[in-house]
This record gives structure tokens, C-alpha cells and sequence, in this order.
């Protein structure tokens, strides 16, 4: 009995397994290679194209992650430059530094509980963001959804890149000083130099093996980083409030207080805290690629209580550290690069070596970055149009090779200002999709969904037979995101150095796009469904699959014990075998 492509449902259909043995023509010039990537025989799918081993549910033996591998998750995304940085343009556009944090805490705090509840669903159903995201959506709609969050994932993996090639620049500055002196040969409105260009290719270089790390294990290396990433950031505090005399009091950051009043106050600390939410928007959205590792449901509620304290640690060193700096070097100095560099001026041994340490920390800091928050998420959403051969290693270099080079991230940085903006108002977009997904789940189903229906182009969550979409999710997408539009394009000119005729309402309304895009969305969405329910798609019960999935991976346990015929793995295999 297989599982009816055309009406099937998941209280009448058994699962068949996949057709095995393809050879194709590449495999028999090449032995070893296989253009298709591997199927698990208990997949969902009914044909070999619509998933893989990786797109599947997670089995019961590669749900590795407990509650410290989130801790370590979340300490390996928290402890970064951006994040180091986060409270700069707050303190620009005229809040506080206590505002400042006051915003961090409170935006970190809604995005940990935003983060925690949408992860319950990868945590129990075990299936990435893009096969959930059809449950509401639709199969061909869900596959907008996907492409907004794709692409986010992968420039953003390109933005990471470039910082970790100046770091990289800054480490062989330090070991040989002769380094800066290499002559450039790149035209100056490219954004990087020709000794910048060395340190970004061997960056890029380095980081392909780790993005080999199987997904079973990574959470090793982000534990690893936990460790590094706060040494390295407080050596960095800790010299500068040293060379400060050891005080802080005496800085403008500190001393400084509210520079606006009044409305104009309140709507800057509104938009600030519209950026912090903006700040991990994507992973709100997409948390489920993560959480779906988790050993147990309830091991993920730890980041409700990481999320806002690590964050709000971070934010706090790179106040501190930006009011030393005043004293110490004459300037307020955000990033710690230039603090860094700076090191290496007497020209020093100890000052070299100790800047050698720090860049190699920090390129520790931006290679968990680029595995935790982008290059993971962007080989789910790749892997989704293509699973016959795409699985997430593939992904994840596809991803690393079209953000690195594809979108030229080092002009990005240093000249695209709209871009930048269009990146980070980018929110109101996320925000409605969020909405709709915990809305559906716990709201409209309360739980009750199918996992195998979601595998199955023509099962209950198809909608229409022609579009392929639910009209209530894209209705209430719509109302969701449209209304802070004219703010979202004013943000985007002014970045630029023009003006608009945006008027100051429709600028209000962008300033709090995420919380309206999030509110607006979930309301509509289940105001649709309570006056036109779609009733096929309606259970009394939830349908995993687990008992399929538990079976088969049993199966798949026992086969690769006897292929190591009582040998032991060398080395490379532990590491990079899932």
C-alpha cells in the first residue's frame, strides 16, 4: 500500500520507501561520487525529488542537541561585533546609554519568547523551517517565504565573511608586520585593497571545513567558541578600561545623557527597539532548522532565558569598552578591530602578540556566527528546491561560494548604505510570516497538523488545486506588511542622502514595522480562519509519523554498525560524519 500522491491523508495512508540503487552516469566515471544525495528509506516523500536524509524529520538518533547545546548555540551567535556594536546608533540619534540597554534588554526579551515558542515546533515535529512553512502557506507560497528568508541568510553569510577577512588581515599584520605594506592593485571604489582581498580568501578558505561540520555535531564547535568569544572580548574591555586609568565616568557615553525630548524621544527609543527585534527577525522566522535537533521538546525553553541575558551582557562590554576607549585612545571606538589594531601600533612584540591572539579569537567568533545564523539556515532554504541534490553540506558551500562572491559583501560594507537599510527594515516582512506560522500551529490547529502531508505536494496542505496557496496566509501577509511599506522605502532614501514625502505617520509606523507587521498578521490570519476555516486540513490529532521515523532509524543505526565491522572511525570520519 503507498502513500496516494493525489488524496492522500495521514489517518489512511502507509508510507512506502523510495526506490534505491540509482546510478547515474556521473557515479559510474566517478565511483564514490553521487550527483543525488542520499534518502532515508522511511522519508515522507513519494518520490526521491521532494526530499532527502537532511530534509526529513530528524530521527530519534541525531537528536543531539540538550539544553547546554542551545546555551552554547545562542553564546556562539551572542558574542559578536554586530551585537558588540549594537547600542552605537542608539546613543547617536539621542538615547542614553541606560535607554540604550533598556531597549536591548526589552527586545531581546520579546525575541527570546518569539524565538522559544516558534521553536517548539521544529523541537516536536522535528521538520526544518521550509516544510513547515507550507502547513500555513501553502506548497508554492511557501516558497516565497523560503526565497526572503534564503536570501538574508546567504548576504549576510557574504557580510560575515568580509569581517572575518579583516580579521584574518589583522592576524597576518601582526605576525608580519610587512604585510600592510603590500601594494594595491585594486581600484579604489571597490572597497577593499589587495592586502584585504588576501586576508578575505584565506578566511574563506578556512571556513569550508567547518561548514563540513555535520549538524549532529556542531554543536561541539559552538560550545568550543563559548568559551573563546568572551575571553577574547573581555581582554579587549579589559585593556582599554586599563590604559582608561580604570574608570569610565570621565566619557561622553557615560556622561551624556537624553540629547531629544518629549515625542521625539519616545519614537527613537521605538524604532531602536524595532531595530533590536530586526537584529534576530530571520532566526525568529527559521528557529525550527535548529530546534528540530533538540533530544526533547523542552530543551529549547532555555532560550527564553539565555536569549535576553547574553545579549544584554555583550551590549553592556561594548558600552564600557567604547566609554574607556575615550580616555584611552582619544576616541569613542565601537568596533573592536580598531581597538585591536591599535595594539599593534608601538610596533611591539607583546602588542603584535596579543593582537595575533585576539584576531584569532575573533575569527573563531565569526566562523560560529556564520554556521549558526546563516549558513545552516541558508542550505535548509536551498535544499528545498532541489533535495534530489542538495543536502545541507552542499548547501551550505553553495551558500558560502554565492554570498562570498556573488554579492561582492566587502562593497556592500563599504558603500551600499541603502542596501544596508533595505537589509535591516527588512522586518516587516519577517515579522508577518512569524505570525501566521505560531498562529497556525497553536492557534488554528492547536498542534493538531501532518507531518507526512506536508512531504506530499498533493496532500491537505495543497489548498487549491491550481495555486497551490492559502489565500487567508497571503491576505493577512499582505495586510501585515503593506502598511509600514512607505516607512520601509523613506528608510531606504534617507540612507542614501535624499528625502521623501513619507509623511512623519507613515515614518512612525515603520519605527514599530516589526510589533505592528507581527500583531496585524497573526490577528487577520486567525480572523480568516474562524470565518472560513479550511476544513480539510483540520485534525482532531496530530499525525508525525514517529513511529515510521523511529523504525527506520533503528534500521539505519544497526547497517552502520556492521559497516564498521567492529573498527573504530578514524579521526576525520568521527568529525565529519553525520
Amino acid at each position: 500500500m503507498v502513500y496516494d500522491e493525489k488524496n492522500g491523508s495521514p489517518a489512511t495512508s502507509a508510507v512506502e520507501p523510495p526506490k534505491a540503487g540509482y546510478v547515474s552516469g556521473i557515479k559510474r566515471r566517478m565511483p564514490g561520487f553521487s550527483l543525488a544525495v542520499r534518502q532515508e528509506e522511511s522519508s515522507f516523500a513519494a518520490s526521491p525529488r521532494a526530499s532527502n536524509a537532511d530534509f526529513d524529520p530528524i530521527p530519534p538518533s541525531k537528536r543531539t542537541w540538550n539544553w547546554g547545546a542551545y546555551v552554547a548555540y545562542w553564546m556562539a551567535d551572542a558574542w559578536a561585533v554586530s551585537n558588540w556594536e549594537v547600542a552605537s546608533s542608539m546613543i547617536k540619534v539621542g538615547l542614553s546609554w541606560r535607554m540604550a540597554i533598556g531597549a536591548c534588554v526589552l527586545g531581546n526579551t520579546i525575541m527570546g519568547l518569539v524565538i522559544t515558542i516558534n521553536g517548539r515546533m521544529g523541537a516536536t515535529l522535528h521538520t526544518p523551517f521550509p516544510v513547515l512553512a507550507r502547513m500555513p502557506f501553502g506548497y508554492y507560497f511557501s516558497y516565497f517565504v523560503v526565497v526572503s528568508r534564503c536570501v538574508l541568510a546567504i548576504v549576510w553569510l557574504g557580510v560575515q565573511t568580509t569581517t572575518g577577512g579583516q580579521c584574518m588581515t589583522v592576524l597576518l599584520t601582526a605576525i608580519w608586520p610587512s604585510f600592510k605594506n603590500i601594494p594595491n592593485h585594486i581600484p579604489e571604489d571597490q572597497g577593499i585593497t589587495t592586502a584585504g582581498m588576501c586576508g578575505f580568501v584565506l578566511y574563506f578558505l578556512l571556513q569550508l571545513p567547518f561548514l563540513c561540520i555535520p549538524y549532529t555535531k556542531v554543536q561541539y564547535f559552538f560550545a568550543f567558541k563559548s568559551f573563546i568569544a568572551p575571553m577574547v572580548f573581555l581582554a579587549v574591555f579589559g585593556d582599554t578600561l586599563r590604559r582608561a586609568g580604570g574608570t569610565i565616568s570621565n566619557s561622553d557615553v557615560i556622561t551624556q545623557g537624553t540629547t531629544v525630548g518629549g515625542s521625539t524621544l519616545a519614537w527613537a527609543f521605538f524604532a531602536n527597539l524595532n531595530g533590536v527585534l530586526g537584529n534576530y527577525a530571520t532566526l525568529g522566522l527559521n528557529i525550527a532548522d535548529f530546534s528540530r535537533y533538540a533530544n526533547k521538546p523542552s530543551a529549547q525553553n532555555v532560550q527564553a532565558i539565555v536569549i535576553p541575558c547574553i545579549f544584554t551582557i555583550v551590549g553592556l562590554l561594548g558600552i564600557f569598552t567604547a566609554a574607556a576607549a575615550q580616555s584611552a585612545y582619544g576616541d569613542i571606538l565601537w568596533n573592536p578591530i580598531d581597538i585591536i589594531n591599535l595594539w599593534m601600533k608601538s610596533g611591539s612584540h607583546g602588542g603584535r602578540a596579543a593582537a595575533a591572539f585576539a584576531a584569532i579569537g575573533l575569527i573563531i567568533v565569526t566562523l560560529g556566527i556564520n554556521i549558526s545564523a546563516n549558513s545552516i539556515s541558508a542550505a535548509n532554504d536551498l535544499m528545498s528546491f532541489a533535495p534530489k541534490y542538495i543536502n545541507i553540506r552542499r548547501g551550505q558551500l553553495l551558500a558560502a561560494v554565492i554570498g562570498s562572491w556573488a554579492f561582492v559583501p566587502w562593497k556592500i560594507l563599504a558603500s551600499a548604505a541603502k542596501f544596508l537599510a533595505f537589509l535591516g527594515g527588512y522586518t516587516i516582512f519577517l515579522g508577518p510570516m512569524t505570525s501566521i506560522l505560531i498562529t497556525d500551529y497553536f492557534i488554528v490547529r492547536k498542534g493538531n497538523v501532518s507531518v507526512p502531508d506536508m512531504y506530499n505536494f498533493h496532500g491537505m496542505y495543497r489548498y487549491s488545486p491550481k495555486f497551490a496557496s492559502n489565500w487567508r496566509a497571503v491576505v493577512a501577509f499582505f495586510i501585515g506588511c503593506i502598511p509600514p511599506l512607505p516607512g520601509f522605502i523613506n528608510n531606504i532614501v534617507v540612507a542614501g542622502g535624499q528625502t521623501t514625502t513619507v509623511s512623519l505617520g507613515g515614518q512612525h509606523l515603520f519605527a514599530i514595522g516589526y510589533i505592528y507587521s507581527f500583531i496585524a498578521a497573526g490577528v487577520f490570519y486567525y480572523g480568516f480562519n474562524y470565518f472560513s476555516p479550511h476544513h480539510e486540513s483540520m485534525m482532531d490529532h496530530p499525525e508525525t509519523g514517529e513511529d515510521i521515523i523511529a523504525a527506520q532509524d533503528a534500521k539505519n543505526v544497526e547497517a552502520r554498525r556492521a559497516s564498521l565491522n567492529g573498527r573504530r572511525p578514524s579521526v576525520v570520519q568521527q568529525i565529519f560524519q553525520v
